[in-house]
């Protein structure tokens, strides 16, 4: 036995059990089965204590749907001749969600406010305490019950305590003193380990490298608060932990939320794709959905006008997002149908144009009119299932592509835009000559992106629809960006709660709208009649006009409703000379502006939104089948080889410092020389030694190479050294010799010459 045991038995068993001291025996068997019991309900107590910290996985599903929904602003409609400044190929950022709740009160929690959820009254109060860095301690933990006390202790009063109310079916605020009388010691005692994996959720979705110690400075140099390097990174652990479980967790449950929506909206269009893996388990491969009203009502309402488009989803859940997006009478987004894959390929876009082909009844396509990027399956799987279509390309993909070969060219933008805004062959060909006259090389390239496709020149007439972009499905894909930082399941709910928003707002705008036709026809009219006041019109019979405006005339034929200019054939409200015309003649332009835009089928198009879908407490269950989430995509682009990195090192750049060398064991150390500058010996100038020297060259001395045996090679010389040195020695002492002999023999001479002719003369 060990004292610490002891005193636990004391500790624990206090007023419970009466300590006998005759039989050791015994009490020692006791009090080992006390320190037993006693280990027990500390087990027991920190299991309710971590139950506490854990919330209602359910009712975070809701609140993060809910907030998803909740800052949704309307899109605003597609205007007329405006180059975007931005291109496509930059996707839209995944903004982080702001911590802002729909229905929290602000920095008040008066008594009576009102919220959904109660994780949504923990979150208010979390927001309000990181706002204004108080110390902050939950002190109730109860499923309908919940409060919230100062950390400080002392004399501050300040507590909110929230309840649920069964009559309301609404968490109520029935106590609240808001006031600090303490103040921020930059601690807070419910920034614990799952608070900041909330906190932190959205920042590992978007990047799971973000680490501890910048996880703890982020949260020092927001809110001023004081946390640990342990807190954080079991919080960040956790939020990995929770992130894991809700990506296996969604696939699971699938097919639960297909059920759902058949259920609840009668008549829709929604079913998941499968394969079957090696183990026998049914592998996600695609979701697809098309509301039953949404079709009805775009049919009825809306212009044969479809968008498609693909979006990449490179958080939570990896592959693409497929959408066709109309356009309804007030030239704003009309979302029909989306699906989500694996991949964008050919296989994948056929299948998606041939679901949104049966479900909007498109037959061959010769009523419609498809407007998509030069994507390769894209443009197979329209041509292959709706052969008559008229496929529109979008003009900022193909600005895009002309920068590949044209990057440096100012007006590549300018020109290409306004030869795609050319409403007649005059204006066309205009625009043409411009282009060939600014570059050649750009010109021919231009008339290989095929601009019969992208020209309003070309148009077919009859679906009153002018544009040049596909940016009503690219308006709609940035709406949903923080939905697709979602897993699957939240980021369905919330495109589909989206879209219930939406028709919820429009309707009662269109109802509120007292005009005939809808907001932007009569901004379009009121556009042209700036121009049209400036013309000068010149009658003729049966309803035909001259028009002029800038010395251009056209010809304008009233009943008919044709003008030489093209514009008001193709958009379906009345142009410039038209409307001339028309305030010429005293007619009313407004009764020559297409039904498409009238109010009543703008009303009509947002009588009836979605059925909304049931919690997820009636479809999250196993008893629909279970789905294993797929393996991780391989995402376009270029792919890095590890075995290269592996052979080769990485080439530095001429700013980057260089690669230190390891020092060896006992290995001496010197005194570098960089930075010095040396002066030459010879000519005493900097930046230069002797053996470089250009104004006194020094010769260059072969070096000869040592061999193998460096010690007999030395003896070897000194020997060769010693018998050289003989051999001249010699050699000198014969020459001397010779020389004394000729010296004393040979007598003396004397040459006497005589003088040319050349000197005589």
């Amino acid at each position: 036995m060990f004292d610490d045991d002891v005193d636990m038995f004391y500790k624990y068993s206090d007023g419970d059990v009466e300590y006998n001291g005759g039989n050791e025996s015994e009490s020692e068997e006791r009090i080992e089965e006390e320190i037993v019991r006693s280990k027990k309900n500390t087990k027991k107590n920190k299991k309710e204590k971590k139950k506490k910290d854990e919330e209602d996985p359910l009712e975070r599903f809701d609140f993060e749907v809910d907030d998803g929904v909740a800052n949704f602003e309307d899109e605003i409609p597609i205007g007329r001749d405006i180059i975007p400044e931005s291109s496509d190929e930059d996707e839209d950022p995944i903004l982080v969600r702001d911590r802002r709740i729909r229905r929290a009160m602000g920095d008040k929690f008066v008594i009576g406010s009102t919220f959904f959820t109660g994780i949504e009254f923990k979150e208010a109060i979390l927001e309000v305490t990181l706002k204004h860095g108080h110390n902050v301690v939950q002190d109730r933990w109860e499923k309908e019950k919940i409060s919230f006390k100062c950390g400080m202790g002392g004399k501050c009063k300040w507590r909110v305590y929230c309840s649920y109310d069964p009559d309301r079916q609404l968490f109520v605020v029935k106590t609240s003193c808001t006031w600090h009388s303490c103040s921020p010691n930059g601690k807070c005692q419910i920034l614990k380990s799952p608070v900041i994996a909330r906190l932190f959720l959205d920042k590992l979705r978007l990047n799971e490298k973000f680490m501890p110690m910048d996880i703890q400075e982020y949260i020092k140099e927001r809110w001023k608060m004081v946390s640990t390097i342990p807190q954080c990174q079991r919080g960040r652990l956790l939020a990995l932990k929770m992130l894991k479980k809700e990506y296996e967790e969604q696939f699971a449950h699938i097919r639960g939320y297909v059920e759902e929506i058949h259920s609840q909206n009668p008549g829709s269009v929604a079913f998941i794709d499968t394969y079957r893996n090696e183990k026998g388990e049914d592998v996600f491969n695609r979701f697809y959905v098309c509301f039953n009203i949404l079709r009805t009502q775009w049919a009825g309402s809306c212009r044969p006008i479809i968008g498609l488009d693909g979006t990449f989803l490179k958080v939570v859940v990896k592959g693409v997002l497929l959408t066709a997006v109309g356009h309804d009478p007030n030239n704003q987004i009309y979302p029909i149908a989306w699906a989500v894959v694996q991949s964008e390929n050919a296989e994948n876009w056929l299948w998606f144009v041939q679901q949104i082909k049966k479900d909007l009844n498109l037959e061959d396509g010769s009523r419609f009119v498809i407007l998509s990027d030069r994507s390769k399956g894209l443009l197979s799987a329209v041509k292959q299932e709706l052969p008559n279509a008229e496929h529109r390309m979008c003009v900022k993909h193909i600005v895009e592509n002309l920068k590949k070969n044209h990057a440096k060219k100012d007006m590549l933008k300018t020109l290409v835009w306004k030869l795609a805004w050319s409403y007649n062959e005059k204006e066309y060909g205009k625009n043409l000559n411009n282009l060939r006259c600014y570059d050649e090389a750009l010109y021919n390239d231009v008339l290989n992106e095929e601009p019969h496709t992208w020209s309003r020149c070309f148009y077919k007439l009859g679906s009153c629809c002018e544009d040049v972009d596909n940016n009503a499905t690219e308006s709609f894909n940035s709406t949903i960006t923080k939905a697709r930082a979602k897993s699957l399941i939240p980021m369905l709910e919330t495109i589909r709660r989206q879209g219930m928003t939406r028709i919820v707002k429009r309707n009662k705008k269109s109802l509120r709208h007292e005009g005939r036709f809808t907001k932007y026809a009569l901004k379009m009219l009121a556009l042209e009649k700036t121009d049209a006041d400036r013309s000068k019109v010149y009658r003729c019979t049966h309803g035909v006009f001259e028009v002029y405006i800038d010395e251009n005339g056209h010809r304008v034929d009233i009943p008919k409703t044709q003008c030489s200019c093209g514009k008001w054939q193709i958009s379906g409200i009345p142009c410039e000379h038209s409307y001339g015309a028309m305030i010429e003649a005293g007619l009313d332009a407004e009764n020559y502006i297409s039904e498409f835009f009238s109010t009543d089928l703008w009303r009509d198009s947002y009588e009836t939104a979605t059925m909304p879908l049931r919690g997820p407490k009636y479809w999250l269950n196993s008893s629909y089948g279970l789905v294993t989430a797929p393996p991780e995509p391989i995402l376009p682009g270029r792919k890095k080889e590890k075995s290269k990195k592996e052979k080769f090192a990485r080439i530095k750049g001429k700013n980057e410092s260089p690669k230190k060398k390891k020092r060896k064991k006992n290995e001496v150390e010197k005194l570098g020389k960089k930075g010095k500058i040396i002066h030459c010996k010879s000519c005493g100038e900097a930046g230069h030694n002797a053996l470089r020297c250009k104004k006194f060259p020094k010769e260059k001395v072969p070096r000869k190479r040592k061999s193998k045996n460096d010690g007999n090679d030395e003896i070897e010389k000194k020997a060769k050294k010693a018998k050289n040195d003989k051999k001249d020695t010699n050699e000198k002492d014969s020459k001397k010799e010779k020389k004394s002999k000729k010296e004393t023999h040979m007598p003396d001479t004397i040459f006497i010459t005589q003088p040319s002719q050349a000197t005589q003369e």
